[in-house]
């Protein structure tokens, strides 16, 4: 069931990136600015532990984390929407978008988000891969290295011992270290240059929403509430 859920949702991201003008080997230059062709977006502070959610046609990211992992975040909710998942999912947790998840809609999101991210059809490697490997796929396509590494399992490049000594190499963490010594660019992604949250879509502007977001008085109690699932949720 679990591998239906995930070529379920791998399809979904080629089609979306079809849909999107998108090449189909190439990097999602910048995630926001593609998905909110589609949908609109909110960057906002979220509780610890909270990446993301997708409420009724928007889409919400925790905007305290890194830009690799907000990246991988927008494109998981985004994946939630295309494949038309139901509105009232609970919020996305750390744990759910780790992989940490038996939700078959949770498995084909995160499966869109991999293939979204980093297309199957763009990624190969000469010879046994090596840490340089996964480094330098992880800045080009701008996710993180441990995800990269999850990519290149999913897509069974190199051996399961190998896999075995990167993901070694990754916990000891000699991927960062690597990332600094070769002088590779960080993510340009609109993401990584919001200095001021939260961040709405434009589309959101001026709307009740906004101020239910910003904790303005006089917002309708209905919405309130509705806020407060995606910026208050009481977790498990």
């Amino acid at each position: 069931m679990a591998g239906r859920d995930a070529n379920r949702g791998a399809k979904r991201a080629r089609e979306a990136r079809a849909a999107l003008s998108l090449d189909e080997r190439s990097p999602v230059a910048c995630v926001l600015s593609a998905v909110e062709s589609r949908a609109d977006v909110i960057v906002c502070s979220l509780p610890e532990g909270v990446a993301g959610a997708c409420v009724d046609g928007v889409l919400w990211v925790n905007g305290d984390e890194v830009a690799r992992r907000q990246r991988f975040t927008l494109a998981h909710e985004l994946g939630h929407h295309w494949i038309g998942h139901d509105a009232s999912l609970e919020v996305d947790t750390v744990e759910t978008l780790s992989g940490r998840t038996t939700n078959p809609f949770e498995i084909q999101a995160n499966a869109f988000a991999a293939e979204f991210l980093v297309p199957r059809a763009g990624l190969s490697v000469d010879g046994a891969p090596t840490l340089e490997d996964i480094v330098r796929l992880a800045a080009l396509y701008g996710v993180s290295a441990p995800m990269m590494l999850v990519r290149f399992r999913q897509l069974r490049i190199g051996s399961a011992a190998q896999a075995e000594r990167l993901q070694a190499e990754i916990d000891a963490g000699e991927h960062v270290r690597l990332f600094d010594w070769l002088g590779l660019p960080a993510v340009d992604d609109r993401l990584a240059r919001l200095v001021e949250l939260p961040y709405l879509s434009p589309a959101l502007r001026g709307s009740l929403l906004e101020a239910a977001v910003r904790g303005e008085s006089g917002v309708p109690g209905w919405l309130t509430s509705a806020v407060d699932r995606v910026m208050r949720p009481a977790l498990r």
